[in-house]
């Protein structure tokens, strides 16, 4: 169908009319957390199990644009313990997206990553694509970058990026220049305490990446078990605390920016605050 030129020139008019008066729409877009479930099946209920139920039913209280597991959504690296945390988390009625963690995959004595991304994909529709590191964008303005974080071998508490996973994401921040970025992860790239074995190896060649784009929003991780916050130069490093430790806390999160006709994007604020899950 063709516009005619007075329709167009109509439309353009309206267009600039739009920004002339500075006229902007509010976007919103929230989202939970839960990290270090470390869910296991047991005869008897467990505080850790208890607090994902309390979870998946906070989370269907509520209507979230998505929500993300951060990783050791398992205690141990075995089938059974991942089906039955995702025949509970299934319940859950928002999109939903898991993050791999140092406990959830074990090579030599439990799933390697192939296994346990198959797995995750017939249970979850959001992650059909066999990948350990993937995007998803919860609306045209945001990318979500899911990095893993976590050693492909054999398992160990320090954080491992490849250099594999460290050109993909270069690429993929690169390709959302014009997007802004949340990054999830399991292992942190800010400690919040001093433990040895569990910081990123190669954290010399992911701060070179960090550093080189200018479109990151948040770094957003786990592995810790406790809440620590860092403003790096604008860009949010965030550690969730363990849903599975007293007192179960879950992260709920508001993205907030504005948006003018024909202009990107601007004054994007990101806040979170800490709920119990039961």
């Amino acid at each position: 169908m063709k516009i005619s030129k007075s329709l167009l020139k109509a439309i353009l008019c309206f267009a600039l009319l739009l920004t002339a008066s500075n006229i902007t729409i509010a976007k919103t877009i929230n989202f939970a957390i839960a990290s270090d479930i470390h869910y296991k099946t047991t005869t008897t209920p467990t505080d850790n199990q208890k607090a994902l139920n309390g979870f998946v039913s906070r989370m269907n209280e509520n209507n979230y644009d998505f929500v993300i597991f951060l990783g050791d959504n398992i205690d141990k690296s075995k089938e059974k313990e991942l089906v039955s945390f995702l025949n509970i988390i299934k319940q859950i009625k928002s999109p939903y997206y898991l993050v791999m963690g140092d406990k959830d995959v074990h090579k030599i004595s439990g799933m390697d990553k192939k296994k346990y991304i198959e797995i995750v994909a017939k249970y979850n529709k959001n992650q059909k694509k066999t990948q350990s590191s993937y995007t998803f964008k919860p609306n045209k303005d945001i990318t979500v970058i899911v990095l893993d974080s976590v050693s492909s071998g054999m398992q160990t508490t320090h954080g491992v990026i490849s250099a594999k996973t460290l050109s993909w994401l270069d690429a993929t921040l690169t390709k959302n220049k014009n997007k802004k970025v949340l990054i999830f992860q399991h292992v942190p790239y800010y400690e919040p305490y001093a433990k040895q074995a569990y910081d990123i190896l190669d954290k010399q060649e992911y701060k070179a990446i960090l550093s080189k784009h200018n479109n990151i929003l948040a770094v957003i991780s786990g592995h810790y078990h406790k809440e620590f916050a860092k403003d790096d130069n604008g860009v949010i490093h965030y550690c969730v605390p363990a849903l599975s430790e007293n007192p179960y806390y879950y992260v709920e999160s508001t993205l907030k920016y504005k948006k003018l006709p024909l202009q990107k994007a601007k004054n994007f604020t990101l806040n979170g605050v800490v709920k119990p899950a039961i």
